[in-house]
């Protein structure tokens, strides 16, 4: 069976139809903030995130000094080599742009 032509005015009807349905119900409505209680809690709010905060850093484990030195010469190299590189490039983009301005 031939697929039957649809108006455009009529597709786009359709479409809309369609994305109305997908689109989520509305949520429940926010309560409200009961302002003074938020502020009484605040403070302790703030201490107990640096306590988790301290806390947390107790059970990192933090790299050797050796460890550490070589992990920052490993980095420095790598930028050293990458900066190398991109100034090349940049050089030589340079140079043909001037190539090509002088044509």
């Amino acid at each position: 069976m031939a697929k039957r032509k649809v108006s455009r005015k009529y597709k786009k009807k359709a479409i809309m139809e369609r994305q109305m349905q997908e689109r989520k119900l509305p949520s429940q409505p926010r309560k409200k903030i009961n302002w003074k209680q938020f502020i009484k809690k605040l403070p302790s709010g703030i201490a107990k995130f640096y306590r988790n905060v301290i806390h947390e850093l107790k059970r990192v484990t933090w790299p050797t000094r050796k460890a550490l030195l070589n992990y920052t010469i490993v980095v420095i190299v790598t930028i050293i080599i990458f900066a190398v590189i991109l100034g090349v490039f940049d050089l030589g983009f340079l140079r043909l742009v001037e190539l090509m301005t002088k044509i």
